[in-house]
């Protein structure tokens, strides 16, 4: 019986954490304002921190007649660790069978090369500022400056003959704070220019502080692509309290804003469209593509959170391209992610998941607010993408 209760026990404390480090992540996707998020989310964090001790003291009064299952009694905690047990039942098999699927690369997608760049070692110095950032910056693991430069074939049957070898360069969540210096950036964009992409595409969150925006253009600016550089914002964008000025500033970059719109390049038969929602309430207008044409070219949507991926597939689009969960930022062994701020969970943490007829490749993030990461490398992704399997 004392072997029985205590497995009750461990099986209700991980469906508690599960449940409530759930309800955090699916807030987290939403729109509201930060000081809603924020203010809500520390209510669950009591929750998630609260309810085990209270439970815990509740049996300890009741002594050793709690390891006899004949006498419990249907109090408050018996019944929400009965709950909790079975929601952990549920739910384990569920996240294990969700992490094997995540572990898959999807059959259209292969590695070709990549390579880890310590930034601080070519900067010369740890680029970061204040005190809290240094600190944290040291702490045992911390991958914060080993820039992942990955490049990935990518099959679409469908692709035009003439887009054969199109390369995209995929940036997202730069969070310019001053927490990192700008030697950070600075190096990033030249470690990007050497990937010789066509298209660069950053999908938002690209500055958390006003001052910072006088940056954008000196950064950003010497960032190459033949066929153009192009953005959409995300909801840390809105901290700036200046939005218009820091898409002007993109803009004096020579990036091109397609938040809410729908761009073609006359270079070559591709469409790029930005959603910025649930933060903006500006998806593109809808494609409504002829058949002829939805053959003929190729359409890329950047939206900064993977949770609009249904509306990306009801429109028909090819590519989507994706940020805002870092990854999960720290990744547990076997567990893996555990928080990501998606409706879905963890589910679209990170890498390509090809959800018919849509290709997503969801990023790690290019910088960093919080300057921790374990076992969850900044990126830099480059897709060239073919029509031969």
């Amino acid at each position: 019986m004392f072997a029985l209760t205590i497995g009750f026990a461990v099986l209700a404390l991980v469906g508690h954490a599960a449940f409530w480090v759930g309800i955090v992540n699916r807030w987290h996707g939403t729109g509201f304002r930060r000081a809603i998020v924020k203010s809500v989310t520390l209510v669950f964090y009591v929750g998630l921190l609260a309810i085990p001790p209270a439970i815990l003291f509740d049996w300890i009064h009741r002594g050793p007649a709690f390891f006899d299952a004949s006498t419990w009694e249907l109090n408050w905690a018996t019944l929400y660790a009965a709950l909790a047990a079975a929601y952990g039942a549920v739910h384990i098999p569920m996240w294990a069978a969700e992490r094997i699927r995540s572990r898959k690369q999807p059959a259209a997608v292969r590695l070709s090369h990549d390579r880890v760049v310590d930034l601080a070692r070519e900067i010369g110095f740890p680029p970061v500022h204040g005190w809290r950032a240094p600190l944290l910056s040291r702490v045992p693991g911390n991958q914060l400056w080993q820039l992942h430069v990955s490049e990935y074939s990518v099959h679409f049957p469908r692709l035009p003959a003439a887009l054969e070898g199109l390369s995209v360069c995929h940036w997202s969540d730069l969070h310019l704070s001053g927490r990192i210096g700008r030697e950070y950036y600075e190096e990033m964009v030249r470690v990007t220019n050497t990937t010789g992409a066509d298209l660069i595409a950053l999908t938002g969150d690209i500055c958390d502080v006003a001052r910072l925006i006088d940056w954008i253009p000196d950064i950003f600016g010497p960032a190459q692509a033949r066929l153009g550089k192009y953005f959409i914002l995300g909801n840390h964008d809105l901290r700036t309290k200046d939005v218009q000025r820091l898409r002007d500033a993109m803009r004096e970059a020579e990036f091109i804003d397609v938040g809410g719109k729908r761009e073609t390049i006359h270079e070559a038969p591709v469409e790029i469209a930005g959603n910025e929602r649930p933060w903006f309430d500006n998806r593109p207008p809808s494609a409504n593509w002829p058949n002829s044409s939805a053959s003929e070219t190729l359409k890329i949507l950047l939206s900064h959170t993977p949770d609009e991926l249904a509306w990306a597939r009801a429109e028909g689009y090819d590519l989507m391209l994706a940020g805002h969960t870092h990854g999960g930022q720290i990744r547990f062994p076997v567990l893996g992610p555990v928080l990501c701020p998606s409706w879905h969970g963890t589910r679209y943490a990170a890498g390509f998941y090809h959800e018919p007829p849509t290709m997503l490749h969801v990023s790690r993030g290019t910088g960093s607010l919080f300057p921790v990461r374990i076992n969850c490398r900044p990126e830099i992704t480059k897709l060239v993408l073919t029509r031969r399997q």
